[in-house]
């Protein structure tokens, strides 16, 4: 199915099927089972929790989830960023996800954490629902997404991609897995911290059309960007907060 739904639309498909259930971290301000050293990379810590697991209701779900806050930006500080991935991380982990949670990625951090993620998505198997959520800078460029990293120094729309991540490419592989169904959150349509990049980037996301068995969500709607809050939560992730 290729679908572009609402944020409450895929929270409540994530709460569909059987759970095995695992104490598994959240990230940003909250409690963390997951610290960033310097450079991005991610370092295992203590678990928190407990997790609840739902009744099962047929085959032995395997539920995974990678989010990922982008806050502390070399340009400046998303308010609601870091915050945001730590309440999605929590809510997932509380609907069974096993949560894989990191902030303040840089390049190198961000595609090894997005690498690790597919690899997990292959091992996990076909009766998997993998969980993808991004929030920080996304940036648009001839009809494809990226999310930037915080050590971007974009000066060119050519620096793009070379410095930030095309979500795509990560993407297409993932449903190329044949997992139950994939779904996608990009928390990343701002306003353009980038403004003296030549020549100018369109605003917000483009629209882009799911892979089979993805869902696909965004925080504003293509071509537009959500204001920045004031936080400690987006406007986005504030319904998760309970």
């Amino acid at each position: 199915m290729t679908k572009i739904l609402a944020l409450s639309a895929l929270f409540a498909f994530a709460l569909i099927g059987s759970v095995t259930a695992q104490d598994l971290p959240a990230i940003g301000p909250a409690p963390s089972t997951q610290s960033i050293k310097p450079g991005g990379s991610i370092e295992k810590a203590d678990a928190v929790g407990p997790v609840a697991v739902s009744t099962q209701t047929g085959g032995h779900e395997r539920r995974i989830a990678l989010v990922i806050g982008n806050s502390n930006y070399q340009l400046g500080t998303l308010k609601t960023a870091a915050y945001d991935g730590g309440l999605i991380a929590q809510t997932l982990q509380a609907a069974g996800f096993e949560v894989v949670g990191a902030r303040d990625l840089d390049q190198e951090g961000l595609r090894h954490a997005m690498r690790d993620f597919l690899d997990k998505a292959q091992d996990a198997g076909p009766n998997t629902v993998a969980f993808l959520y991004f929030a920080g800078y996304g940036l648009q460029l001839e009809g494809a997404n990226y999310f930037v990293p915080v050590d971007a120094k974009l000066a060119h729309a050519t620096d793009l991609p070379v410095q930030a991540v095309r979500i795509g490419d990560y993407i297409r592989p993932l449903s190329a897995l044949g997992l139950k169904a994939g779904i996608v959150v990009l928390d990343l349509a701002r306003v353009n911290a980038f403004p003296s990049i030549d020549p100018p980037l369109a605003g917000g996301l483009a629209l882009v059309e799911a892979e089979p068995n993805m869902l696909i969500a965004f925080n504003a709607a293509p071509g537009t960007v959500a204001p920045e809050g004031e936080g400690p939560y987006g406007a986005y992730a504030r319904p998760w907060r309970k």
